[in-house]
């Protein structure tokens, strides 16, 4: 092995990987130099070589991060000379352990520990020269009673914004959420799954007159996952909505409700229309806020910034830069210093914007307030798990995650997907992947963070790509090749899980990892010794010929679904709707691979025929018209979705979910993954408001197929 090569494996690069169709991939020395040189450990000759691999390869005193589960024996290195006094740590700053220790040696804590965090220090001539984080966690992840109990449990999920009601702004709300928990929990449904709510703003989106069905809206590049995002308020239930007089007279004004109407109306949500709408009714919101005066609620809204801290003032002040800077959303290309969170500049307009950075504060606290709210009816009405709610794998390039920290992430490269038969270019998904030694020299603190805050509100929690854990595919692109280059680089696994299993238990929170794709060996097995549910997807649920999967044979500890948000619908698997899409896209390298997978849609047609007949749930009048659409898909079989949900929901898997828009037969994709400009991602709203919905059967009808075949 050349010494290229071994700085590269030892900074977690992979020298290889293996994909789908079981070939394998050789990492280029061009690939390793790109992201070597990209995490600062320069290798663009021998010297330089040398040099990244004494840095990456010499011994810390102690190791910046470890951890241990419960049971195990708490053993560490001390590389070091000379006599230290290590003392742990708990976290309340208690000293619970002490030990002079000698030279390089392996130490053993025998002092019996409760889970949690630790802090381990190595003094020497009264100065810590090493601090280290121990991470004791349990074995599981939380493992409430009904996973315990074995039972088997049913519900839906959804796209928020897709949600349209009488009361609607232009986007669905926790208002219209709170109508639908009520209706899921009236049919017997225990969990109501949603996309990510972290933090959009309307000058990162296109403008609401041009292009508005161009532009990166995507739920899961979002400004910051770490707080809720204000597009999804119901303000007409807010009390400085309710009694603010200017707020009153500008909503009843002609041109305001023409707006709401043209918002309402659109097939799609306008999401630049639609969140300076919010805006503009939320800053004389806020101005009614300040001139109440009113002490209860000014002291809750003191202690929600004082319990989130310099994140939320570091969002907010990243907030009122955006809109100063509105014409160039990337921040890096800011002037003045403005791209440094630490530069003069940035305080000066911190101390001069004070009034509007607490203006978003003030947005992110009603939104917090509003889906604990939901997540608290839902579980007054007896549902065991209420949201479902998702975390992102990675943070966007151009938000304040990145921003306010941006040495613990790679800058100049993304996170994605190689090339596959469905997708043969490869994919890019705009976000910019954590830097695995900094993540550690940052004790984690960024993930414990991203998991504490997206498990402080919802029964479940699905983590987006899981595989992240062990390892995430970073790419970039060349200018002469349409294909992804990149490989997979490697996190240490023990300690991103000890840290979720940590935050679950403390929060109560079921965990779901995200387990389509390309998967590594052993990952499955790793996430089941550790108590995360898989993700099961019907349509990829299939042995090696083909065929379909027995309901019978899925894990229990899983959850299932017949598709998602990621793929095409039930209705629009049958009619090869992402196929068209993604050859729409310019997609596939060439037309032979749209024709393979047209032909492979084909054969799936007839193996889901195949599948339904062997459990006996297809009718011979619909056997019939299903083989009579199986060649070209081109005619749906009208009742399609119910045989899905009856198959899908007689799974052994713990949960099974069916997404809001198959119950509603859309054919279209919410999102073709690897496009922006290309299609209108995450922007189809329901046929039906949710009026209608409740008006109709059709939701009651499939929850009563599904809650019938649920095993007993």
């Amino acid at each position: 092995m050349d010494k290229l090569q071994t700085l590269a494996e030892a900074a977690g690069i992979s020298s290889s990987y293996i994909d789908k169709t079981g070939k394998t991939h050789e990492t280029t020395d061009d690939v390793r130099r790109f992201f070597l040189n990209a995490m600062g450990l320069p290798a663009n000759n021998n010297a330089e070589i040398e040099s990244s691999l004494k840095k990456v390869t010499s011994q810390p005193l102690l190791k910046d991060t470890v951890a241990f589960f419960t049971g195990e024996n708490i053993e560490f290195e001390l590389n070091g000379n000379g006599t230290y006094q290590l003392s742990l740590y708990d976290e309340n700053k208690n000293i619970i352990w002490q030990q002079e220790s000698h030279d390089k040696n392996l130490i053993s804590i025998h002092t019996p520990l409760t889970t949690g965090y630790y802090t381990l220090t190595a003094t020497q001539d009264n100065q810590i020269k090493a601090t280290s984080l121990l991470v004791y966690a349990p074995t599981l992840c939380y493992q409430p009673s009904y996973i315990k109990n074995k039972d088997h449990l049913y519900g839906i999920s959804l796209m928020l914004y897709a949600l349209r009601s009488k009361n609607s702004l232009g986007i669905g709300d926790f208002g219209d959420l709170s109508e639908i928990i009520k209706h899921t929990a009236a049919n017997g449904g225990d969990i109501v799954g949603i996309n990510p709510l972290g933090v959009m703003s309307p000058y990162t989106l296109p403008s609401p007159l041009f292009n508005a069905l161009k532009g990166d809206v995507s739920p899961y590049r979002s400004l910051s996952r770490l707080f809720i995002n204000y597009a999804y308020l119901d303000l007409r239930s807010e009390p400085d909505f309710q009694n603010s007089a200017e707020v009153q007279m500008t909503i009843k004004k002609p041109e305001v409700q023409n707006e709401i109407k043209r918002l309402n109306d659109s097939d799609n949500v306008i999401y630049a229309a639609a969140l300076q709408l919010k805006l503009r009714l939320l800053g004389m919101m806020y101005e009614h806020f300040l001139a109440e005066n009113s002490l209860m609620r000014h002291k809750a809204f003191h202690e929600y910034k004082q319990q989130k801290g310099s994140e939320l003032n570091n969002l907010c002040l990243f907030e009122t830069l955006l809109e100063v800077n509105s014409k160039e959303p990337f921040w890096r290309l800011w002037p003045n210093e403005l791209n440094d969170i630490n530069s003069p500049a940035t305080q000066s307009f911190r101390d001069l914007n004070q009034k509007r950075i607490d203006f978003f504060a003030y947005c992110h606290w009603l939104a917090d307030k509003q889906v604990k709210s939901v997540q608290a009816l839902a579980k007054s009405l007896g549902m065991k798990i209420g949201l479902y709610a998702d975390m992102p794998i990675g943070a966007a390039s151009n938000g304040a995650e990145v921003w306010e920290n941006p040495s613990a992430y790679v800058l100049e490269t993304g996170i994605g997907a190689p090339a596959d038969p469905m997708r043969p270019r490869g994919q890019s998904w705009g976000f910019t992947p954590y830097h695995p030694q900094i993540l550690a020299q940052q004790h984690y603190a960024p993930f414990i963070r991203l998991a504490r805050e997206n498990m402080q509100y919802a029964g479940a929690l699905r983590i987006d790509h899981a595989m992240g854990l062990r390892r995430l595919f970073w790419g970039f692109f060349t200018a002469d090749n349409p294909v992804v280059q990149g490989c997979y680089v490697y996190y240490d696994i023990k300690v991103l899980t000890a840290i979720l299993a940590l935050e679950s238990n403390r929060a109560k929170c079921l965990l779901i990892g995200e387990d389509l794709g390309t998967v590594p060996e052993g990952f499955r097995e790793y996430m089941a010794e550790h108590g995360l549910l898989s993700y099961k997807v019907f349509f990829r649920q299939k042995e090696k010929d083909g065929t379909f999967i027995p309901p019978k044979e899925y894990m229990y500890m899983s959850l299932s679904q017949s598709s998602t948000h990621d793929q095409a619908t039930s209705y629009g698997f049958w009619k090869n709707e992402d196929i068209e899409v993604f050859k729409q896209c310019g997609l596939y390298v060439n037309y032979e691979q749209y024709q393979a997978n047209l032909s492979g849609r084909r054969q799936d047609r007839i193996n889901m025929i195949k599948a339904f007949a062997k459990e006996g749930i297809l009718t011979a009048p619909m056997q019939k018209k299903m083989q009579e659409t199986v060649e070209t898909g081109e005619n749906i079989p009208e009742d399609i979705e119910k045989i899905i949900n009856i198959y899908g929901a007689s799974t052994n898997s713990a949960l099974y979910l069916v997404r809001l828009c198959d119950i509603y037969t859309q054919t279209k994709l919410d999102n073709a993954p690897g496009t922006i400009d290309e299609y209108a991602n995450w922007r189809l709203k329901l046929k039906y408001n949710i009026e209608d919905i409740k008006a109709k059967q059709v939701f009651s009808n499939i929850l009563a197929d599904i809650k019938a075949h649920r095993p007993k």
